[in-house]
């Protein structure tokens, strides 16, 4: 693993290029997720910075300050990644003026070793992302098992609603083929009657074995 420059090193390369275009406006700073503050050179970089912030906050957990820190070390070397990225790109550092690009290109690469380093450290690196994307053949036999018996559970409570749902409708539609108008009425078995049961009771009944099942299952569904 390459040597990890300290958060004393870290602030002084990003600060002494700051310095450099403060001018009149004074410096423009960031802070990290520990309340660490950072001085960058251009909006752009204030921008870069706080998006990248905010995506490593809202799909990683970080326990601890110290895993805080270390994310703010993170974030401050891949800032001076993209600068020196930007300034190859450009053929020129912000202000125009020509840089040392084989120095620059050797810093970049030192950078980038130490931030694979700092995500291995972190568990956010690509390999960490795979391994825990990973499912091995006996955990995919056995989730695909519990899969097979919630779905079986729930179809063997489709089916248990269904026959009571029939039963009942066909006890309405027999009471109907029995009775005259005035005992229809009376019994609430009308055709108007037996279609808003259906609308009112018998498909949200059987609706709610659905719902129930999405919110309640494990396997079957991913979560959205």
């Amino acid at each position: 693993m390459p040597k990890q420059p300290s958060d004393e090193e870290i602030l002084q390369m990003l600060e002494a290029a700051a310095d450099e275009t403060e001018g009149d406006l004074g410096p423009i700073v960031v802070t990290g997720s520990s309340t660490t503050e950072f001085h960058v050179m251009t909006e752009e970089e204030k921008r870069w910075f706080e998006v990248s912030l905010e995506k490593y906050l809202e799909e990683y957990e970080f326990g601890n300050i110290a895993d805080l820190q270390d994310l703010d070390r993170l974030l401050a070397l891949e800032l001076l990644s993209y600068r020196y990225a930007s300034w190859l790109i450009r053929d020129t550092d912000y202000d125009g003026s020509s840089f040392d690009e084989k120095n620059t290109r050797d810093a970049k690469d030192k950078l980038d070793k130490n931030i694979l380093a700092i995500k291995a450290h972190l568990g956010i690196g690509r390999k960490n992302r795979i391994e825990s994307e990973s499912e091995s053949v006996g955990d995919y036999l056995s989730n695909l098992l519990q899969r097979g018996k919630e779905m079986g559970v729930h179809r063997d409570n489709q089916n248990a609603k269904i026959m009571s749902l029939f039963m009942e409708l066909k006890t309405q539609v027999g009471l109907w083929q029995r009775s005259d108008e005035e005992e229809r009425n009376h019994n609430k078995v009308n055709m108007s009657d037996i279609f808003e049961w259906i609308i009112d009771v018998a498909i949200p009944e059987f609706e709610q074995l659905d719902t129930h099942f999405r919110e309640n299952q494990k396997y079957w569904i991913k979560e959205m």
